[in-house]
């Protein structure tokens, strides 16, 4: 048997909800009708006709595979100190999408031309910006407050002491940068935030080249098509997540604000130092990937974008400084 729906697909122009980052542009309405036909598959078994028992009805029914569990969210490992900054020692190492290297997908033009870019010594936030600490800045008449006390699952967060050291988030572009400027720091080049994810090194995730799964990073899970969450997480608590260099969260629980305008060819016309981004843009570029973020986010390469003014509950942001 068939049945037939009709379908009227809205595309907004913006979600101002939790969603992974924008990385196209909004798109116009549409009101296009479409149809499509789902078609009943029989699945098979046997049942006695209880009037005459001899008779057998044959019905076919689905064998269930079952789906693997979400691993229990792991306790930090080490203590957890908000602002303790790792240093980087600068220098040469190849940032954008390996093709050899790239878990057997094609590179995005975006990500492309793999190349060697020189940094000079900086230092990077070890942990995610927290609750507590731009709290602090709230607190100083500098900061704004997050657009919105909750985050996905809880209704009081942000003010929250239970989530003091979870990440805060629901901030702008603006904010993330008024926030490290209030604490004698800066948001981290987009070519700084891939050193540090990749500790200088030719590696696909923060960890190493292994597979994501739940027990490295606060995503979703790919393998049973649902988060391994749904939330964010304490900073931190995915130790075996973390970079050679032992930064933390550079993979999954929020998205990160970093410096630079997006430009699709930027890498194309990048200096080989200290890149800074392009001059101007429309959009800022974020990285890291997020709780929602499917596995292909979750890489070191990957690039995405948000208008400056976007806030969501996978949002957030982490620090950076000169070197010496």
């Amino acid at each position: 048997m068939k049945r037939t729906f009709a379908l009227i697909s809205l595309s907004l122009s913006m979600l101002l909800i939790a969603c992974e980052p924008l990385q196209t542009p909004p798109a116009e309405i549409d009101l296009e009708a479409k149809e499509f036909t789902v078609t009943e598959v029989p699945i098979e078994t046997t049942e006695v006709n209880p009037e005459e028992s001899e008779t057998a009805i044959t019905i076919i029914r689905p064998s269930a595979t079952p789906m693997p569990t979400n691993l229990p969210i792991p306790s930090p490992a080490i203590e957890i100190v908000p602002g303790e900054m790792v240093a980087m020692a600068g220098g040469s190492f190849m940032m954008g999408c390996n093709v050899e290297n790239n878990a057997g997908s094609g590179c995005p033009e975006s990500e492309l031309p793999y190349h060697e870019v020189v940094l000079s010594p900086y230092l990077i936030d070890r942990f995610l910006v927290t609750n507590g600490q731009y709290q602090e800045c709230v607190e100083a008449g500098v900061c704004k407050k997050p657009r919105s006390e909750a985050s996905r699952t809880r209704e009081t967060y942000y003010s929250n002491p239970d989530f003091a050291l979870y990440p805060v988030i629901f901030v702008t572009y603006d904010d993330a940068r008024e926030f490290c400027e209030w604490d004698g720091k800066r948001l981290p080049t987009e070519a700084e935030w891939e050193m540090a994810a990749r500790s200088a090194t030719d590696s696909l995730y923060p960890w190493g080249n292994e597979a994501p799964d739940c027990s490295l990073a606060n995503s979703y899970n790919n393998a049973n098509l649902s988060p391994c969450v749904g939330d964010t997480t304490m900073v931190g608590s995915y130790q075996a997540g973390s970079t050679a260099d032992g930064v933390m969260d550079m993979a999954g629980n929020v998205w990160e604000w970093v410096a630079d305008f997006y430009s699709v060819d930027y890498y194309a016309n990048s200096p080989l130092e200290n890149p800074q981004g392009p001059e101007s843009g429309v959009e800022n570029v974020v990285r890291g990937s997020g709780w929602t973020g499917k596995w292909r986010t979750l890489k070191n390469n990957n690039r995405a974008y948000d208008l400056s003014f976007y806030n969501g509950n996978d949002l957030g942001f982490r620090c950076a400084m000169d070197g010496e």
